[in-house]
C-alpha cells in the first residue's frame, strides 16, 4: 500500500503538531532578535517571516478546536470542565504576563496607572482564547460539523474584509478597558492590543475550517476507512495554500492603494476597495486587508505541507522527540522563554553585568543567546513530557511551584521598593510615594515623581556604586531631559 492510497483514518494530525512546534521554536528567535540585535541588521524577509509565527500558532489553535470539540459521530463533547479549565488557565496566564507583577508589592506601592491598564492589553494568547470561545460558542449553537466548518470559513472571509474600517482613526476610543483591544490596535489611554480580534481571529476561524475538512477526509470513517490519504490532503493543502498565496500577493497592493484620493473637507482619503482612509491610517491597515491575510495564510499552509510531507516520509526513531515536544508543551515553553527574556535576562542587575540590554548584540551574539535560549526551552519541554508520565510526581511538582509563587507573592518586591523609597531619584516609573520620599531626602517635588536633572541621578547612581558607561549615561540623560518635554 502507498502513501497515496493509504485510507487509514487519523488519530492524531502530525502536520499541524509540526506547526505547532517549529512555531514556538521560530517564536523564540522572534524575541530574541527584537530584543538583543542591533535594528539595522534585520532584514525585511526575516521580519515577514517572523511576521508568520502568530498566524501559524493561532490557526493551529482554531485547527485542533474543530477536530476536538466534534467526536467522529458529529456529536459534542463537553465544554465543561477539561475544556473550560485549559481555556481558563491559558487567560490567567495571558493576563498574569502583562499584570502590574507577581508580588502584593507590584499591585500596590509599585502599581501606577499605567501598569494597571496594561494588564488589559489583548497579547497573543488573550487573541486565541477569546476566538476559541467565539468558535467554541458557534459549534454548540450550530451543532453540526460541517455547518460550524462552513461558518468558520465565512468568519475567515468576512473578518478581514471589515477590519480595516475598524481601524478607522478614534474607531472604539473610550470603550472599556478590557474590551477597547477586541477591535482594532491604536493606542488608547498608553495601552495598544498587539492582537485584537479584527483582523486576528480570521487565522483560528480558518484553521478551524481546514480542521473541519481534515475531520471530514481523514478522521472520520467510511465502511471503517478514511476518505483520503494523508499524502493526498497534504497535496490539497499545498493547492488552497498556492492559490491563497497568489491572489493575496498579487491582490494586496491594489486593495489597499489602487484608488483615488479625493479631498473632503480639508482632508485626503484614499477611496479603494478597502474603503476610505487617511495616509496615516493607510499604513496602521496594511496588515488587516483581506488579501494580507490570505498571503500568509498561504505560506503557512504550504510550510505545513513542507512539514507534514517530511514527517509522514522520515524514518521514525526512538526516544523523545523535541518538536512533538514544543508542539504539545507550547504554553509552557511560551511562558518560560518570556521569563528567561524579559524577567531575568532583561533584569537591570543582568545588564548591568553582561552589557546585553536591547539591541546590544550583532548576528553573532543574538544567534548565540538564540540558541541556547531554545535549547534550554526545548530540553524543559522534554523534561515535562516525561514527567507527566507520573502523574503523581507531576501534581507534587505543581503544588510546590504553587506554594512558591504564593510565597513570593507575600514576600518578593518590597527591597525594590525600599530601593526606591531611599533613592526615589533612581526610578523610572512615577509611583505615587516617589515625592513623599523626595521631600524626605530635601529634593523638590516634580509632577510625577521622576526626577528631571540627570546630575541628580548621577550623583544618587554614584552613592549607590553604579557603575555607568559614557553612553548609558548619554541614554539616561535624554530620558531625563525628555520627561520635562512630557508635560
Amino acid at each position: 500500500m502507498s502513501l497515496w492510497t493509504d485510507l487509514t483514518p487519523s488519530k492524531r494530525c502530525d502536520w499541524i503538531d509540526q506547526l505547532r512546534g517549529w512555531a514556538v521554536i521560530v517564536m523564540i528567535e522572534v524575541h530574541a532578535v527584537n530584543v538583543w540585535l542591533h535594528a539595522g541588521l534585520r532584514p525585511d524577509w526575516l521580519n515577514y517571516l517572523n511576521g508568520l509565527v502568530a498566524p501559524s500558532f493561532t490557526m493551529a489553535a482554531g485547527y485542533s478546536l474543530a477536530i476536538s470539540t466534534f467526536r467522529t459521530d458529529g456529536t459534542l463533547r463537553p465544554f465543561w470542565p477539561d475544556t473550560a479549565r485549559r481555556l481558563g488557565f491559558i487567560l490567567l496566564c495571558a493576563y498574569a504576563l502583562h499584570a502590574p507583577g507577581i508580588t502584593a508589592a507590584d499591585w500596590t506601592v509599585l502599581n501606577t496607572t499605567q501598569k494597571a491598564r496594561e494588564l488589559f492589553k489583548i497579547d497573543v494568547l488573550q487573541c486565541i482564547v477569546f476566538s476559541l470561545l467565539i468558535l467554541q460558542g458557534l459549534a454548540r449553537l450550530v451543532r453540526n460539523p460541517r455547518i460550524f466548518t462552513a461558518l468558520a470559513l465565512a468568519i475567515a472571509v468576512f473578518v478581514p474584509v471589515i477590519a480595516p474600517h475598524l481601524w478607522a482613526t478614534g474607531v472604539a476610543d473610550g470603550l472599556w478597558l478590557p474590551i477597547r483591544g477586541f477591535f482594532n490596535g491604536n493606542p488608547d489611554r498608553g495601552v495598544q492590543a498587539l492582537f485584537p480580534l479584527f483582523p486576528w481571529i480570521a487565522f483560528p476561524a480558518f484553521g478551524a475550517f481546514l480542521g473541519g475538512l481534515y475531520r471530514h477526509f481523514r478522521v472520520v470513517q467510511v465502511d471503517g476507512k478514511a476518505r483520503w490519504s494523508e499524502a493526498r490532503f497534504l497535496a490539497g493543502l499545498a493547492v488552497i495554500g498556492a492559490f491563497l498565496l497568489a491572489w493575496g500577493a498579487s491582490a494586496q497592493h491594489a486593495w489597499l492603494w489602487g484608488g483615488t484620493w479625493l479631498q473632503e473637507n480639508g482632508v485626503w482619503l484614499l477611496h479603494s476597495r478597502s474603503g476610505a482612509f487617511t495616509y496615516s491610517e493607510l499604513g496602521a491597515i496594511s496588515n488587516t486587508t483581506l488579501p494580507s491575510v490570505a498571503a500568509r495564510l498561504g505560506w503557512i499552509l504550504l510550510g505545513g505541507t513542507v512539514m507534514g510531507t517530511v514527517d509522514l516520509l522520515r524514518p521514525r526513531w526512538k526516544g523523545p522527540n523535541p518538536i512533538d515536544a514544543a508542539s504539545r508543551e507550547s504554553l509552557l515553553l511560551y511562558m518560560l522563554h518570556l521569563n528567561l527574556i524579559f524577567s531575568v535576562l532583561l533584569a537591570p542587575a543582568i545588564i548591568t553585568l553582561t552589557g546585553w540590554g536591547w539591541g546590544s548584540l550583532g548576528w553573532t551574539g543574538t544567534l548565540l543567546m538564540t540558541a541556547v535560549l531554545i535549547a534550554l526551552t526545548l530540553a524543559a519541554g522534554v523534561w515535562w513530557q516525561q514527567v507527566r508520565k507520573a502523574p503523581d510526581h507531576m501534581r507534587r511538582l505543581q503544588h510546590r511551584a504553587v506554594a512558591v509563587l504564593g510565597v513570593w507573592f507575600v514576600l518578593g518586591g518590597w527591597w525594590t521598593f525600599r530601593h526606591f523609597l531611599q533613592s526615589p531619584e533612581l526610578a523610572k516609573e512615577p509611583y505615587t510615594f516617589l515625592n513623599a520620599a523626595r521631600i524626605r531626602k530635601g529634593l523638590p517635588p516634580t509632577p510625577d515623581g521622576l526626577c528631571r536633572d540627570p546630575e541628580e541621578y548621577f550623583r544618587e547612581a554614584e552613592r549607590r556604586k553604579l557603575h555607568l558607561s559614557a553612553a548609558a549615561k548619554a541614554d539616561l540623560a535624554r530620558q531625563i531631559l525628555a520627561r520635562s518635554g512630557d508635560r
